[in-house]
């Protein structure tokens, strides 16, 4: 008896309101997005101001979002995922096997998302959820496993090609706790710790170069940071054994 072929499950029928409650959910995040670009932070991103946009009345958002805060948190998620896919065709459009370019790519594309995104930089990555959320730890750890699964793949790469990195006894110990716990939260729970405390420190850098560059500290001598920028990520190269100069598409 032959089998019985099988096929693909169709996927599952929305009901017309689960629809409009995505729909609502969309729209919602896109106002709140557009009023936090258009007030220069969050001071006046406001539910009856997101309402108005949109086009109902504030007690309809309440039935979809627990709160001002609520709408807050789920748009920073929304601007990590986007953020991600734009890292992520950067890095696709590298040559298979790269990288260097990879890296490079990625801390380019993040630059200038920030640098063109002030507002949205200033909420995910800087001080926006701490002054908003009364406790922000587990949307931290969230958009930290988001990002993780973007770079640890790359530093899991740097670990197999032979890269240098500190024995776990060179790390100081609290320090080490702190790499080891961030590790596993971030999903790199097979690399070792010294390979962990490289991702941490570089993103210390890169990190600290994106704020001079989103808040113009020392924009009189640097100007728009891109020259620094560069010089920065080549150093990393290095670091890691890479091409300090890498063909970037």
């Amino acid at each position: 008896m032959s089998p019985v072929p099988t096929t693909d499950a169709a996927p599952p029928v929305r009901s017309r309101r689960e629809r409009l409650r995505d729909e609502l959910r969309r729209e919602v995040l896109a106002a709140a997005r557009h009023q936090l670009a258009g007030q220069h932070g969050l001071s006046k991103l406001t539910m009856a101001a997101v309402a108005k946009e949109v086009g109902v009345t504030p007690p309809a958002l309440y039935r979809h979002f627990e709160n001002r805060q609520d709408v807050i948190a789920q748009l920073c998620v929304l601007i990590v995922e986007e953020v991600l896919d734009m890292l992520s065709a950067a890095v696709a459009r590298q040559a298979p096997g790269d990288i260097a370019a990879a890296l490079v790519a990625s801390t380019r594309t993040s630059l200038d998302w920030a640098v063109r995104n002030p507002a949205e930089f200033d909420l995910v990555i800087g001080s926006g959820i701490r002054s908003e959320l009364a406790d922000s730890r587990a949307l931290q750890r969230r958009m930290a496993e988001m990002v993780g699964g973007h770079y640890v793949p790359f530093f899991r790469d740097l670990a197999a090609s032979g890269i240098a990195y500190p024995a776990d006894d060179e790390i100081d110990p609290e320090l080490a706790r702190q790499v080891r716990e961030y590790r596993d939260a971030v999903g790199g729970h097979d690399l070792p710790l010294g390979v962990a405390h490289l991702m941490v420190t570089s993103w210390r850098q890169v990190y600290g170069l994106q704020c001079m560059a989103v808040y113009g500290h020392q924009e009189f001598a640097f100007g728009d940071h891109v020259a620094l920028h560069e010089d920065m990520v080549s150093s990393l190269l290095v670091r890691f054994g890479l091409e300090p100069h890498p063909t970037v598409r």
